[in-house]
């Protein structure tokens, strides 16, 4: 290959790149490539390396050399490099072809991957809160009770959460616990119903537009009224501060 041949004989002469540029009046880039095959030189350039190398021009171009009687020396040279530089056209044009093709089809995954994540992300709820109420991370404080058992007081704090898990969206429940025996007495005396009475604290998230409530901001000692109904399940009838 020329271009194997002119860094073989510009190493067995000893010249750098710069020192053949030099002699040549070309830059050094130049030189480096025609020996990386980027380019060739032209006819008349190719003359001036062979007499600055002492070869024959067939030896830089790899092949043997023609007679006088089918072609001067400068026409064979000049047909040689002008299909050599045909061939690294070509090959330039390939290449260029094929990074647009890769580009294109990177462009179009990419396109596809956004396309795949905006679904993803508009096929999940905005904000879980907004959904429903949370109560995944409820404490329950226990408070002791003269008038009803745990299971009592348990069986009211569960009705609640069940109630804000599924109404109170945009809310979540940091804790709840019994009011305590004084506060139930008094408010089933003024009802005249057996009432027990829960208290809480939650945080409000992301409302809906319809809520009455502030939004990011955290209520404490809310009150939870229930009754109790005739099969001895407890019924939420109020809230609110007291």
């Amino acid at each position: 290959m020329l271009n194997e041949n002119i860094k073989r004989c510009r190493k067995q002469k000893g010249y750098s790149q710069e020192t053949l540029a030099q002699s040549l009046n070309v830059v050094r880039q130049t030189v480096s490539k025609w020996e990386k095959g980027y380019s060739v030189p032209d006819a008349v350039m190719l003359e001036k390396m062979a007499e600055l190398f002492e070869v024959p021009v067939s030896d830089l171009l790899g092949g043997p050399q023609e007679t006088a009687e089918q072609k001067s020396e400068l026409e064979r040279i000049s047909a040689q490099l002008a299909v050599m530089n045909d061939q690294m056209a070509r090959e330039l044009g390939r290449r260029r072809r094929l990074r647009r093709i890769l580009l294109i089809v990177a462009a179009v995954l990419l396109s596809l991957t956004v396309c795949v994540i905006c679904l993803v992300f508009l096929s999940l709820p905005v904000d879980r809160a907004i959904e429903s109420g949370d109560i995944s991370q409820t404490e329950t404080l226990l408070v002791p009770s003269q008038l009803y058992s745990q299971d009592e007081i348990d069986a009211a704090i569960e009705t609640i959460k069940t109630d804000f898990a599924e109404n109170w969206n945009g809310c979540k429940l940091t804790w709840i616990k019994y009011a305590g025996d004084a506060i139930s007495k008094e408010e089933s005396k003024e009802r005249g119903l057996e009432t027990i009475v829960l208290l809480s604290s939650f945080d409000t998230l992301r409302l809906p537009d319809t809520s009455a409530l502030n939004e990011n901001a955290t209520y404490l000692d809310w009150n939870w009224i229930l009754t109790r109904a005739e099969d001895g399940s407890w019924t939420h009838i109020d809230h609110g501060y007291g």
